[in-house]
C-alpha cells in the first residue's frame, strides 16, 4: 500500500509540474495589410495613378473593388467614387454626346452596386439604361464611337453580365454571346472575333466569374478546366506576354473558388502571399504586392495590389461589396513580438524538503500571463497535496 502511496503522491507532483510548465506559443506577427498600403497610394486621397503625373480613371475603380473585398478603407472608397463621379472623369469613361463606352459604364456601375449606391443615379446618370442600347442584336456590347475605336472585349462583355446579375436584369443574351467566343481549348480570348481563338489566362479568368455567378453549366467546366491548367509549380498564373504575376492570380483566384477548385485557389493565394513586401521590406512598401518575383517597381505594384487584394480575400467580382468594410485600415506594426517564457514551479517530493519557489519574471511575460500561470499551479500543487493526504491508510480502515 505504501508503495502505491508514493507512486500516485509522484505522478500527481509530475501532473502538477507539467500543468505549470506546458509552453504558451509566441503569437505570429501578422502580414502587412496590403489595404493600409494601397490606401497610402491614392493622391489626393480619392484617385490612383499608373505613373508620375498620370491620372488612371479605370485603376481608380479597380481600388475601390480591391479595399471592399479587403473589408477596410471604406472612407477612401467612398471618396474615390465621388473623385469618379466628377464630370471629368465621368465624361472620360461613359463618353460625351453621341459617345458611349461599355467598359466605363460597366466599372461605374460595379463601384455603384459595390459601395451599396444604385447605379441607376451615379452622379445623375441611369448607367444601365445608358448600357441597354449598347447592346447588339447578337448579344454582344459594343461601345458607340467612331469607325475603328471600339474597346469592348472578354473584360467589357464579363463585367456587363455581373452588373446585370447583380442588379436583377436579363442577362441571357449577353452571357449566349459570351459562350459562342469559347476557344476549342476550353478558354477564352481577349479580343473577339479574331482567328486564329487565342485562350488568355486573364480573359478566361474574368469570364468564368461572370458565367459562373449566372449558374451557366455549358461552357464554364471546360473553361475551369482550361484555367486551372495554366497554373505554375510556384502558384501563379502567367498573362499573354509575361510569366506568372499578381495580376493575372489575383483575376485566376476568384474564378477557381467559384468553380470549386479550392486547392489550386489556396496554392495561388500563397505566391500571391509570397510577393507581398513585408516587415523585412523597405517601410514605404510593407503591404504592397509586386507584380511579379522580379523585383518591386512602384507604379506597376499599385495595380498589381489592387488585383491581388482580390485574390487574397478570396472575393470574385460578382460577389465583391464593402457592407462591412471599416472606414480605416489598421496601422502596420513591424515591432518585434517578445519572446514568451515560461518557469518551472518546483513540487517538493513527498516527506522532502521543500525548495523555495521561484517568481515568474513578470518584466517578461506580464501580469496577464504570470498570474494565471502561478495560480493554475499553485491549484495543482494543492490537489497534490489532497490526494496524497487521501491516499494515506487510515487507522482502522482497510
Amino acid at each position: 500500500m505504501g508503495g502505491v502511496v508514493i507512486r500516485r503522491s509522484a505522478l500527481v507532483a509530475l501532473v502538477a509540474t507539467a500543468l505549470v510548465v506546458t509552453p504558451q506559443a509566441q503569437a505570429a506577427q501578422a502580414a502587412p495589410s496590403a489595404g493600409t498600403w494601397l490606401v497610402s497610394q491614392f493622391e489626393g486621397g480619392d484617385h490612383l495613378l499608373q505613373g508620375p503625373g498620370l491620372v488612371d480613371a479605370g485603376l481608380t475603380a479597380d481600388g475601390v473593388y480591391a479595399l471592399a473585398a479587403a473589408g477596410v478603407g471604406r472612407s477612401t472608397a467612398v471618396k474615390a467614387a465621388a473623385w469618379l463621379a466628377q464630370p471629368e472623369q465621368l465624361n472620360f469613361l461613359i463618353g460625351e454626346g453621341d459617345e458611349s463606352y461599355v467598359g466605363g459604364l460597366v466599372k461605374l456601375a460595379l463601384v455603384a452596386q459595390t459601395l451599396g449606391t444604385d447605379p441607376d443615379a451615379f452622379a445623375g446618370v441611369d448607367l444601365l439604361e445608358r448600357l441597354a442600347p449598347l447592346q447588339e442584336e447578337s448579344g454582344r456590347y459594343r461601345d458607340a464611337t467612331g469607325p475603328g475605336f471600339d474597346q469592348t472585349n472578354a473584360f467589357t462583355q464579363a463585367l456587363a453580365i455581373i452588373v446585370l446579375k447583380r442588379a436583377a436584369l436579363p442577362s441571357g443574351k449577353a452571357v449566349a454571346y459570351q459562350v459562342s467566343t469559347q476557344c476549342p481549348d476550353g478558354g477564352f480570348p481577349i479580343a473577339f472575333e479574331q482567328a486564329p481563338c487565342k485562350s488568355d489566362v486573364d480573359g478566361t479568368a474574368m469570364v468564368l466569374q461572370a458565367l459562373l455567378a449566372v449558374g451557366e453549366k455549358t461552357a464554364s467546366p471546360q473553361a475551369l478546366t482550361w484555367l486551372a491548367s495554366q497554373q505554375k509549380p510556384d502558384g501563379g498564373f502567367p498573362s499573354a506576354t509575361a510569366g506568372p504575376n499578381a495580376n493575372s492570380t489575383g483575376l485566376a483566384v476568384g474564378a477557381l473558388l467559384a468553380g470549386g477548385l479550392v486547392p489550386a485557389a489556396d496554392k495561388a493565394v500563397e505566391y500571391l502571399k509570397s510577393l507581398q513586401v513585408g516587415c523585412a521590406g523597405p517601410e514605404a512598401r510593407r503591404g504592397a504586392v509586386a507584380y511579379d518575383s522580379a523585383g518591386f517597381e512602384p507604379y506597376p505594384a499599385i495595380r498589381a495590389t489592387t488585383q491581388a487584394m482580390l485574390g487574397l480575400a478570396r472575393v470574385s467580382l460578382a460577389d465583391v461589396t464593402a457592407s462591412s468594410a471599416v472606414p480605416g485600415v489598421p496601422a502596420i506594426d513591424c515591432t518585434p513580438a517578445p519572446p514568451v517564457t515560461t518557469t518551472t514551479v518546483p513540487v517538493p517530493a513527498p516527506g522532502g524538503p521543500a525548495e523555495p519557489p521561484v517568481d515568474p519574471p513578470l518584466a517578461v511575460t506580464g501580469p496577464d500571463q504570470a498570474v494565471p500561470l502561478s495560480l493554475f499551479g499553485s491549484f495543482a500543487v494543492l490537489a497534490g497535496a489532497v490526494l496524497l493526504l487521501v491516499s494515506r491508510p487510515r487507522k482502522g480502515g482497510a
